[in-house]
């Protein structure tokens, strides 16, 4: 596994650059295959990329007491998100600052205090050391050691509506302009709740896959692969619709009836590296049909149609570099090396609503993204089978102009295309391209 220093230099004239491996001159958009599986550039964009961005890292409800604990990663980088005794979170790199032993190895719990497993060093829930074992026995630590301070604190912490979020770099932008236009998909995921609010309760789905974690950063937003990819699900919905458990979350009978839902709608490249897709509902009389009807005529107190349409739509985003919302659930991608991606799938419950429609959402979920279920196997072994064709190097580049020529420019400089277009990719490209720039070395 490739490990990268999280104080690595982010200065341009110290760095080779990468940014030629995404061809946009005249009518082009195409990607090298390097850029998907060799093991120099994905070392270079866990610093220059994951440790230069924000990062979502937990959720609010997973942390509501003090001393409650989640580890999560920014990158390579093992970090504890706990609330600390004043009640704020704070994000500390994992690893005792004695021998470098990470300090928590369950994923949820509740502590007053980390101590090392390795030589007991003990640290508060801000991170300040607190304890060294042993400190003035004969052969212990001299009366002038200069004792570090405690763990590596995250300089840069924020929470946009409960999604917490940290940046390793120290001269980071805030996370409100990060976000840009992925407010308005989070926005519209949260405010299903009567109460605006989710949280997350059930335990995630866990996967790993051969290949590169760029692969889920672009499938999410993917209307393209669908029928094609997931072709025996879309089958199967097509003659038992919501007796498979589906719980209205894959809309349409036929095929055909699928692809005319699906290929509705807008997607948006964003500048920051998002890619956004917004489905509304088509005829706002589907709204109050089906599992989720009374919960929509509670909405309609507090929204208009138009927005209740967009509410019940589809939407779906990949907010860069690793963090993905589409259905009921947060899902995050953790690169691990140029073949190997580790996926966590989190399914979140609305806040407000009764226990059957969350219950009903969940088993939904385990239906298409579970171990068993339906989607994820399928494009666990698409990203498989890409790896393998990745592996040749007879042909250099990929091609990702699909709807190139149909998008334009929206009011705030982000890229708009049409439901297929894949402006999502090609947004998330630019962005990455712009963090791999150097001196040319």
């Amino acid at each position: 596994m490739t490990t990268v220093d999280a104080v690595r230099p982010n200065d341009p004239s110290l760095r080779k650059d990468y940014s030629w491996m995404v061809d946009t001159v005249g009518n082009h958009f195409r990607v090298h295959t390097r850029a998907y599986v060799d093991d120099e550039v994905f070392r270079e964009e866990v610093a220059r990329i994951f440790e230069r961005s924000w990062t979502f890292v937990a959720h609010v409800s997973e942390i509501p007491n003090i001393g409650d604990y989640r580890t999560s990663y920014i990158g390579a980088q093992p970090v504890i998100v706990v609330r600390n005794r004043e009640g704020g979170i704070s994000v500390l790199i994992n690893r005792c600052v004695h021998r470098g032993a990470a300090l928590c190895r369950e994923m949820n719990g509740n502590a007053r205090a980390f101590v090392c497993p390795y030589h007991g060093w003990s640290y508060d829930t801000s991170g300040k050391l607190i304890g060294i074992t042993d400190r003035t026995v004969a052969g212990g630590y001299a009366e002038d050691f200069d004792a570090p301070e405690g763990l590596y604190k995250v300089p840069h912490v924020d929470v946009y509506r409960g999604l917490v979020f940290a940046n390793l770099d120290p001269q980071a932008g805030s996370l409100d302009a990060f976000l840009g236009r992925a407010k308005d998909l989070i926005d519209l995921k949260l405010d299903m709740s009567p109460v605006g609010e989710i949280r997350l309760k059930s335990k995630p789905y866990v996967v790993r896959y051969k290949g590169n974690w760029k692969f889920s950063t672009e499938n999410i937003v993917d209307q393209y692969h669908f029928m094609y990819v997931h072709n025996p699900f879309a089958k199967l919905q097509a003659k038992f619709g919501d007796s498979t458990g589906d719980f209205g979350v894959h809309k349409g009978g036929s095929n055909a009836e699928m692809r005319t839902i699906r290929y509705r709608g807008a997607t948006y490249g964003c500048q920051q590296g998002h890619g956004l897709l917004f489905q509304p509902e088509g005829d706002p009389a589907n709204l109050y049909k089906g599992y989720f009807a009374d919960l929509f005529r509670e909405l309609s107190t507090r929204f208009d149609e138009e927005k209740l349409c967009q509410i019940g739509g589809k939407g779906a985003g990949s907010i860069f570099p690793n963090l993905g919302f589409i259905h009921h659930q947060i899902r995050t991608w953790r690169p691990l090396g140029p073949e190997l991606t580790e996926v966590v799938v989190y399914p979140y419950e609305l806040v407000g609503v009764d226990d059957e429609l969350n219950a009903g959402m969940l088993r939904s979920q385990e239906r298409f993204y579970g171990p068993a279920g339906y989607g994820m196997p399928d494009d666990v072994d698409i990203f498989s089978q890409n790896t393998e064709g990745l592996r040749g190097s007879a042909v250099e580049w990929l091609i990702l102009e699909r709807g190139l020529d149909s998008d334009v420019v929206a009011e705030n400089g982000d890229m708009q295309g049409l439901s297929a277009s894949e402006v999502c990719q090609r947004g998330f490209w630019r962005k990455w391209a712009e963090a791999m720039q150097g001196d040319g070395r």
